[in-house]
């Protein structure tokens, strides 16, 4: 099979909506690929067990030429004052995890001589919205982590970039399935018109930073959110989340 990924290997940490559908992706475009879910990993000892999990991946690929990192939970809603240690905990564990994954991959990445890091955060890492405090720390965090590899790690020819998306999943049916009319509104925001496809569109611009095309990007923050980002915040979570708490019966 031929196409722009042919005979790389790529591991993919997450196997959420936006993980299998660039999984999918990466699969139509020639790689082989290990999916990594967040139920393989053991919370008690995360390096670890996500170094063990990348090296079995490896082995079962044959090289390392892609990581994809997609790891981020879902924002936990509430004032940043009723926001304990666990939840920060929770959210940036998420970062510690990632930063694990990418030492894991470090070398099998640098042997390559063409390695590719693409982890995926969101909007809020250059911005913030109420309520998510945590979220809104992990996502600033991960520009943070990303662009630290894209210095160091550049001069082995390893570009690290960071991935925005905005998806069509099975998260957002849900609140849609609550909220038509807010979700309506959000979506004609978007200065597509549209939420974007797991595959197709998300897993496209992975694709684009996992090739050749790719070589001399590096500490970018790409967004894959059909210009969501340029429109503003068009949809505050926590604001949504009181919304609906008080118009829903107990």
């Amino acid at each position: 099979m031929t196409g722009a990924l042919s005979g790389r290997a790529a591991v993919i940490l997450g196997a959420d909506a936006i993980g299998a559908g660039i999984a999918r992706r990466f699969l139509r475009e020639g790689a082989r690929v290990a999916v990594i879910a967040a139920e393989d990993i053991h919370t008690d000892d995360v390096p670890g067990s996500i170094h063990r999990a990348v090296e079995a991946a490896v082995e079962r690929l044959g090289a390392l030429h892609i990581l994809v990192n997609n790891a981020l939970p879902p924002p936990a809603i509430a004032a940043l004052e009723d926001q304990g240690s666990a939840a920060f905990a929770t959210a940036l564990g998420a970062v510690t995890a990632m930063h694990a994954a990418m030492r894991a991959a470090f070398p099998h990445l640098r042997a390559s001589g063409a390695g590719r890091i693409i982890n995926v955060g969101h909007r809020y890492g250059e911005g913030a919205n109420e309520a998510i405090g945590p979220y809104n720390a992990a996502a600033w965090a991960l520009i943070g982590l990303t662009r630290t590899a894209a210095v160091d790690w550049g001069r082995y020819q390893i570009v690290t970039n960071l991935l925005m998306p905005l998806a069509d999943t099975p998260e957002y049916r849900g609140y849609h399935a609550r909220k038509p009319a807010i979700l309506d509104l959000m979506e004609s925001q978007i200065p597509l018109g549209r939420m974007g496809d797991p595959v197709e569109d998300v897993g496209g611009a992975a694709v684009f930073l996992a090739s050749d095309a790719a070589a001399f990007v590096n500490g970018e923050v790409i967004h894959g959110d059909g210009g969501q980002h340029t429109a503003g915040p068009v949809l505050n979570p926590g604001k949504f989340a009181q919304t609906a708490a008080r118009q829903e019966p107990p």
